[in-house]
């Protein structure tokens, strides 16, 4: 039976919606695309859907994250695009960084879990002992996202070091972990020690911490993309931040962006509350942010003014 589709692409994947529009086309279905920015599978095109009242969106690239109401008029269906590539290449690389290291967490994205176990027998026939944990927002074992490490927190006091297993350092650097991360990239080849950027990550953390603490005007950031919604949040630490002599007003808005905070020049740091990473965005915001934990964490630190 015939539907209108919307189709959402993240950026690296936009060039196959020609082709994606076209199958679906010719089976009769009318077919739409999202050209807003994808930022992951918390953020379906909804608003983009319901203008359409499209009967389905078709989100490509990430695993299922989020599941509507069962009496949703929208149905979301998934795609992953898993990638299969050569991972011996890069692992032998990685064997000679590990040889003082026997037992090794194991996480990777959504692209390469299909390929998870190969990487654990190739591993272990070098003579590790290898450990995978399952997220609490994740699909897969051994799969982490921009805001869920839990894959690796949840095997953190069993392993030596971890292995990132997937391209780029997105991922690698996220990774709150009290292990060394070497991360490992089969499209590259390259194998390195993520662990002084992830130092420098935290010491950005601190520093905004610090000049947090002498605001007296707090922005508060909700977005309203679905995976990201957290309004409750953002109501709480108002109070909290109120409660202790701060000024503080919830913005809302479906992308945050720091172009479009530029004239709030009231505010002198911003709490944010939807994803995580926006954090680390911080050249291109001219103010301390902080996310929601960090906020709840200085709250406890300041006096009442």
């Amino acid at each position: 039976m015939s539907a209108r589709i919307l189709l959402q692409f993240p950026e690296g994947l936009k060039t196959k919606a020609l082709a994606e529009a076209a199958r679906l086309e010719r089976a009769g279905n009318e077919v739409f695309v999202s050209s807003s920015p994808c930022y992951g599978a918390c953020d379906l095109a909804l608003d983009e859907a319901r203008a359409l009242r499209a009967d389905k969106i078709i989100h490509f690239g990430h695993a299922e994250f989020l599941k509507l109401k069962p009496n949703s008029k929208i149905k979301i269906e998934y795609i992953e695009y898993p990638m299969k590539v050569n991972h011996a290449r890069a692992l032998k690389k990685a064997l000679a960084l590990l040889a003082n290291y026997k037992r090794i967490g194991l996480v990777t994205t959504v692209q390469h879990v299909g390929q998870i176990v190969e990487i654990r027998r190739f591993l272990e026939k070098n003579g590790k002992k290898v450990f995978i944990g399952k997220g609490t927002r994740t699909k897969y074992t051994g799969q982490i996202l921009g805001c869920d490490f839990e894959a690796a927190a949840r095997v953190e006091r069993e392993v030596d070091c971890f292995i990132y297993f997937g391209g780029g350092v997105f991922h690698s650097l996220g990774m709150r972990v009290h292990r060394p991360v070497l991360a490992v990239d089969p499209f590259s080849g390259g194998v390195r020690w993520m662990d002084e950027e992830i130092k420098k990550a935290e010491k950005r953390r601190k520093f905004g911490m610090m000049r947090a603490a002498e605001a007296k005007t707090f922005g508060i950031l909700v977005s309203t993309k679905i995976g990201q919604f957290a309004v409750a949040r953002a109501q709480k630490i108002k109070k909290i931040l109120e409660r202790k002599g701060r000024r503080a007003l919830i913005l809302v808005s479906n992308e945050i962006n720091p172009e479009a905070l530029m004239n709030f020049r009231a505010f002198e740091c911003y709490v944010n509350t939807a994803c995580p990473r926006i954090r680390e965005d911080y050249e291109r915001f001219d103010k301390p942010v902080i996310n929601y934990e960090d906020a709840v964490e200085l709250a406890g630190m300041l006096s009442s003014r």
